[in-house]
């Protein structure tokens, strides 16, 4: 591909919409909360990183790039919660820049472009967009892998000194990026077979032993921080293993089906509510029936002009892939998604659509782990999206191929997807209870001058450990000896506590309470 100076303006209008739907929605996440309890360990992840430890000791291996990344803002001063939606933000528009300029290696300007607009202002990404949370971050990085491993395989091989650099940053950003794996694998074997060449194999070692340096720094930091423990590894055993999860989490859901019934309301919804604290997208609009007609027709178009050539390594290709189907619920994630590597790459290795069959493998690797997995939350499933976009292209492409004016669909698409994108903050329920903990806990600060040096209980110590520091202690709120017990000077409840005695309330933030001890 040639970025010539028509490329360049999409690519700067990219940037501009981008970054104004990340301001916008930086606006809207500073007002809503941090609704995402986990934001509140990279916080103090990045504190520590800063230089001050608050009880993050045990968790500093989770996501110690974005952690890292947001404690540089924290060192000049911005120690907030606006920092990591910043860091965050920023990855939102690296990765739009890094998916058009991905979509271009197979379409025009203004598919690339159309492409971008709507992956950007799907519903599900703009629920998670700049508010502290690891997956656009993620996905970001898994579409940069992609592209570059792209670019050394079809036009220089040198690409692949970023390829496992990459792969290594975006392990320790979000530990399932490594579920991108078995498709750039595949699409690696279907262009060069199991054969390395001497020129490629220059820079696939260069690469990996840049990979692998970067890796021991990491982990080395780590381990030190961490006082040696490395809980990323018991993770990462229990992915690959077929860990289900856990039944006692609160969002334990079994249903293998959970992602698919619920992908219309993924691209288009008009309600988001909050159930146990995630948001809930419901209420699918005709921009997401617009969405799925465009797959179903352009898919009739290309397989009515792509008649299958069946031999025998396509049919035991395929045979495999409807084992994997079958067998789905029998064994693990991983097994699945082996008999789905090998199904694809005998029934693609001969095609002239090696591109289409490894989105395919993208899409159907963390399809099935996470619907495997029985925490299911909707924005495991947004690093696929970028492949379901490269598909929602060849559909419009196809239907493009049978009308003269070629540019009505993509128009159309842009419109309606940019509105979306500045309108969908309007789908929330209206909510002070994610500003309540900040709120109770400014109120402790403006109560008590010496609140630094004062015990404070609390029913939960997540987003206190960050609000307050480490003089909180968690106490669970029906243990209401324990409390009283305690002797803690204030106790955060989100119940009302009848029994709590030698202590008063002083005051009533949504569902939170605040108790002081009576002297």
């Amino acid at each position: 591909m040639n970025t010539n100076i028509t490329d360049k303006k999409e690519l700067i209008l990219i940037a501009l919409i981008s970054l104004a739907l990340v301001v916008y929605y930086i606006n809207f996440n500073v007002n809503l909360g941090i609704y995402c309890s986990d934001v509140y360990v990279y916080l103090l992840n990045a504190q520590y990183f800063a230089g001050t430890n608050v009880h993050s000791t045990n968790n500093i291996f989770l996501s110690p790039v974005i952690c890292f990344l947001t404690s540089l803002l924290f060192d000049i001063g911005l120690v907030d919660k606006l920092a990591i939606y910043i860091v965050t933000g920023i990855f939102a528009i690296l990765g739009n820049i890094g998916l058009y300029l991905l979509l271009r290696l197979r379409f025009n300007s203004l598919l690339s472009f159309t492409g971008t607009i709507v992956y950007t202002t799907l519903a599900l990404n703009l629920t998670w967009l700049a508010n502290g949370s690891l997956d656009i971050p993620a996905v970001t990085i898994t579409i940069w892998i992609v592209y570059a491993t792209v670019l050394a395989i079809k036009s220089n091989p040198r690409y692949y000194l970023a390829v496992f650099p990459l792969l290594v940053i975006g392990f320790f950003t979000r530990y399932t990026v490594g579920l991108i794996l078995p498709a750039v694998v595949l699409y690696y074997l279907y262009e060069n077979s199991l054969k390395i060449n001497e020129n490629d194999f220059k820079f696939i070692k260069k690469g990996l032993i840049v990979g692998i340096i970067l890796f021991i720094i990491i982990v080395t930091v780590i381990l030190i921080m961490g006082n040696g423990n490395l809980g990323f590894g018991s993770l990462f055993l229990g992915g690959v293993g077929g860990n289900l999860g856990s039944t006692h989490d609160s969002s334990y859901n079994p249903d293998f089906a959970y992602y698919l019934v619920n992908m219309p309301s993924f691209i288009s919804s008009t309600n988001t509510t909050f159930i146990g604290k995630t948001p809930a997208l419901s209420n699918p609009t005709v921009l997401s029936g617009l969405v799925f007609l465009i797959l179903i027709v352009g898919g009739i178009i290309w397989a009515r002009r792509n008649e299958p050539e069946l031999n025998r390594e396509k049919i035991l290709g395929i045979l495999l892939c409807m084992i994997a189907l079958v067998t789905f619920s029998m064994f693990s994630s991983t097994i699945t998604i082996i008999l789905v590597f090998f199904g694809l790459y005998l029934i693609g290795k001969d095609s002239d659509s090696k591109m289409g069959y490894a989105m395919i493998c993208w899409i159907l690797a963390y399809l099935i782990f996470q619907s495997y997995y029985v925490i299911k939350v909707n924005r495991y499933i947004m690093p696929a999206f970028p492949a379901l976009i490269y598909f929602l292209m060849v559909a419009v492409e196809e239907i493009n191929s049978k009308i003269d004016k070629k540019k009505i669909l993509p128009i159309l698409l842009i419109v309606l997807f940019i509105i979306q994108g500045f309108a969908f903050t309007y789908s929330f329920d209206e909510t002070n209870e994610f500003n309540a903990p900040e709120q109770i806990s400014d109120y402790i600060k403006s109560d008590a001058d010496n609140w630094s040096d004062l015990q404070i209980g609390v029913y939960n110590i997540r987003p206190y450990f960050w609000y307050l520091g480490d003089n909180v202690t968690g106490i669970p709120n029906q243990f209401t000896d324990k409390i009283i017990e305690s002797n803690v000077t204030y106790y955060i409840s989100n119940v009302k506590q009848d029994n709590l005695t030698n202590y008063s309330e002083i005051t009533q933030i949504e569902d939170l309470y605040l108790y002081k001890k009576i002297n």
